[in-house]
């Protein structure tokens, strides 16, 4: 059988050339996914703020209430995220005596922002953060000063160089500094320092003060942000760190860290697992595209092949030996689709990386290291989904008797097999499970859960296609007559008679139009919903909030509070908390919870169902969600164990369950309670109520004027609020316009592949028409017809598709249908997906009525 799969590849070339062509495709991916994924898992962020130093004391962001350490899944990426909790500053006498300690630091850090020359704060190259630390802390790094001399008194400061040169700040300026705990003041610049490499200033502003100073600006009550150690000289670190946890007990609140990095988490380290994400959901979708597309062609490629596998049969092959002929064959095309695969795929790593560098998914510090073990994982993930792509057809094709081999293909097969329909319907089922959970659960996480059903759908359709097919064939008549009046009648009735034929070539079409359109109008309803819910939960007339800044003083809200013509204002800031759920996956989890002061409730409608803000007001209650209510467990009148961002642990009620929590919080915590031990809290927004009878223009002008005293502020109406709300949904759709971009690529060239051989294959068709009178247009005018049946089938089949996927996500969402998306990228689809069916038919049967017909 090895030597008749032989001869059977080379003399029909190009009936497999599709199959080569999507294998190829697919582990041209998945082998770039491969690279990627490694260079990610071994990339190194850029150096870290405690490079200088040999190990760092730190807190434990995964201890749980029960004092145990509960660490993230790898899943979680917004793990990392979560920072670590303040320390006690009495903890460095212990380390300062511990056998091998050198030197040991404490280090305080907190929001400080500066304004440059202009005016305007002075931000990093990459992000917002900005942070003020002791001078004791500079040599951590180490920064050195390259001019002036460091900080003497309570008025001075020292600007790292690479702000300085970006805010024209020069020593001896007078400059503007702001804080949590000073507000505005001013300082003088006593000098200008710079770390070994430039990379280390790039996710963050430094500014150096007095230790006198720093203190005051710190956040009170003695804690520290870190507490870093150098060794004695020739000291084995890990020893000395063994000594260390020793000295201080570490437990889950405590941590020694050896790896420096992990003390505090860059910009760079949160593009790395924005890239992990990315590259794994690639290479999963790539399998997954692979497995689809070529389970459809090997089944066209086998529909083509029935009366030769009858012929087969009648001179004695068992379907055992069919169906070995067939592995082999596959397994041939896999290894030659491997073989120029891996290579393209490892030379693809490199410009894809940079395109993802461009997008700003993957960080600058990506490097491509290409190794064998991507290369050859590739190649073995393409022989096995080769070998599963298969099994369905090898199974067909093996049940073919042998007076078939008499009778026309399309004839006999008219009638699905059952095994095809139970597991068509068996998928539905799963789809119907995926939706009706989804529904059930509702929020963003019942959302994502009805969108699984998009992969179960989509496999339903194509098991089933065949039946889905015959119904609207005669839809697509309708066209064929209006546009094709000779040769459409003809076109319709090959067509009616070869739904597989149809169907094979239409699901590539299906997933090129039902997939992306799902995955992106998904994204880009739920980025449109939560910008329409915060524009409608804002009663306040204005808004102040951060600009090239991570959040605001608490002064501004108090200077906003005294404006005239002011009547009521209201602040909001956030912060990680710890709280207590009621699951059997965690005892507690790490939460973002936004911090509401009492006359919150007068200036957001938070759209209560069930209790009431009066314990949130008087602040011995909490608001919760209904979707994190019901992940959690959470009901109204519970009592809710959580610590706060300093350690503090504390009891609260639950007071009420809101909705349309989309983009705004899943948790609101009463700020005499939060703010109060939170270090260093920012603020997120001042919502503003004018007094009635106060004149707009002047109160707006008020407002303008604040925020040129404050310029981290920017005012905003509501109408600001959904610009920025739009402008944000841009910048998150990216990765989808990126993934939709992949499949379109893969499913054009898998559903040209597959028009071109049903078209190869037709030559003796084609001379039959020419002989009994047809001209070449007729001939051509035929294949466009068929083709325009194809595409109106696949056009439906998976607009059909993506219409249900996206109903149900809509409705778990926000309880109607509220899609929306761009226009134009769904026209397009339309528009090129019906292009691509006729050119990829018509161009092949061009050239057989030029070569082979008379």
């Amino acid at each position: 059988m090895l030597r008749l799969a032989f001869q059977t590849l080379r003399t029909r070339r190009a009936l497999f050339a599709g199959s080569l062509a999507a294998v190829t495709l697919a582990l041209v991916l998945l082998t770039a996914s491969g690279v990627l994924l490694e260079s990610a898992l071994r990339g190194e962020g850029e150096a870290n703020r405690f490079d200088g130093a040999s190990l760092v004391v730190t807190g434990d962001r995964d201890e749980g209430l029960d004092g145990k350490d509960h660490s993230p899944g790898f899943g979680d990426v917004e793990a990392p995220l979560v920072p670590r909790p303040p320390l006690p500053g009495s903890l460095r006498e212990r380390v300062e005596k511990v056998d091998g300690v050198r030197e040991a630091v404490s280090d305080l850090a907190f929001s400080a922002q500066i304004s440059g020359e202009d005016g305007r704060l002075v931000r990093p190259a990459v992000g917002n953060r900005s942070l003020g630390h002791g001078w004791d802390s500079a040599r951590l790094t180490p920064f050195r000063l390259r001019e002036g001399t460091p900080p003497k008194g309570p008025g001075d400061v020292v600007v790292d160089a690479a702000a300085a040169a970006r805010g024209r700040i020069h020593v001896g300026d007078r400059v503007r500094v702001y804080t949590s705990a000073e507000g505005r003041g001013a300082y003088r610049v006593s000098g200008v320092a710079a770390p070994p490499r430039a990379a280390l200033t790039k996710d963050q502003v430094a500014l150096f003060f007095d230790a006198a100073t720093a203190g005051r600006l710190a956040p009170p009550g003695g804690d520290v942000h870190a507490i870093a150690v150098t060794t004695d000289a020739g000291a084995d670190p890990e020893a000395v760190a063994s000594r260390v946890r020793s000295a201080v007990g570490e437990g889950p609140g405590v941590r020694v860290l050896t790896d420096t990095a992990r003390a505090e988490i860059s910009a760079s380290d949160v593009l790395f697992l924005d890239t992990l994400v990315f590259v794994v959901s690639m290479g999963s979708l790539a399998v997954f595209v692979a497995l689809f597309v070529m389970a459809s062609g090997f089944a066209f490629a086998v529909l083509q092949r029935h009366r030769e596998i009858a012929l087969l049969r009648v001179i004695g092959a068992t379907p055992r030996q069919v169906k070995r002929m067939l592995g082999w064959e596959t397994l041939c095309v896999a290894v030659v689709g491997a073989a120029v695969a891996v290579p393209l795929g490892a030379l693809l790593a490199e410009p894809l990386a940079r395109g993802l560098v461009d997008l700003g998914i993957a960080p600058d510090e990506l490097e491509v290291r290409v190794s064998w073990p991507p290369l050859a994982g590739a190649a073995a993930v393409g022989v096995l989904i080769t070998r599963l792509a298969v099994v369905a057809a090898a199974r067909r094709a093996a049940r073919v008797r042998p007076e078939e081999a008499l009778r026309e293909a399309e004839l006999a097969d008219r009638r699905l097999p059952l095994s095809r329909v139970l597991t068509g319907l068996a998928f539905l089922l799963f789809t119907g499970c995926f939706l009706f959970f989804g529904i059930a659960m509702g929020g963003v996480q019942g959302s994502g859960l009805a969108f699984g059903g998009v992969l179960t759908l989509l496999i339903a359709a194509a098991v089933l296609g065949p039946a889905l097919v015959r119904p609207l064939v005669p839809l697509a008549g309708i066209l064929l007559r209006l546009v094709f009046r000779r040769t459409g009648r003809l076109a319709l009735a090959n067509s009616a008679a070869g739904p597989r034929r149809v169907a094979a070539a239409a699901v590539p079409l299906i997933l090129m139009i039902g997939f992306p359109v799902s995955a992106l109008f998904m994204q880009t309803s739920q980025q449109s919903t939560a910008k329409e819910w915060a524009a409608e939960r804002l009663v306040a007339d204005d808004v102040l909030v951060p600009h090239d800044a991570t959040g605001l003083p608490p002064a501004v809200a108090e200077d906003a509070a005294r404006l005239p013509g002011v009547s009521k204002v209201s602040a909001t800031s956030s912060a990680w908390v710890r709280v207590q759920v009621r699951t059997d996956e965690a005892e507690s989890v790490n939460a973002r919870a936004l911090a509401a002061d009492p006359a919150l409730p007068d200036l957001l409608d938070l759209h209560v169902r069930e209790g009431g803000l009066k314990g949130l007001v008087a602040g011995s209650a909490v608001a919760v969600s209904q979707e994190q209510a019901k992940e959690y467990g959470w009901r109204v009148g519970d009592r809710v164990r959580m610590r706060l961002p300093d350690g503090t642990l504390t009891k609260l009620r639950v007071g009420a369950r809101y909705d349309r929590s989309l983009g705004f919080a899943d948790l609101i915590v009463p700020s005499r309670v939060l703010r109060a031990h939170t270090p260093d809290p920012l603020l997120d927004a001042v919502y503003v109520e004018r007094a009635s009878g106060a004149e707009g223009r002047k109160v707006g002008g008020e407002l303008a004027g604040l925020t040129r005293d404050w310029p981290m502020a920017r005012g905003a109406d509501r109408d600001a609020v959904r610009a920025a709300g739009a402008e944000d949904a841009a910048s998150q759709t990216w990765p989808a316009y990126v993934f939709s971009a992949l499949i379109a690529v893969f499913t054009a060239l898998a559903l040209a592949n597959t028009l071109v051989m049903a078209t190869l294959v037709r030559t003796g068709e084609f001379a039959v028409l020419r002989l009994a009178g047809a001209t070449r247009r007729d001939v051509l005018t035929l294949v466009a017809g068929e083709s325009a049946v194809v595409a109106v089938c696949g056009l439906l089949l998976g607009g059909g598709v993506a219409a249900v996927v996206l109903a149900a996500t809509s409705v778990a969402l926000s309880g109607g249908v509220d899609l929306a998306g761009p226009p134009l990228f769904l026209a397009g689809a339309g528009a090129g997906a019906v292009l691509l069916t006729l050119v990829a038919a018509l161009i092949p049967a061009a050239r057989l009525l030029r070569d082979r017909t008379p």
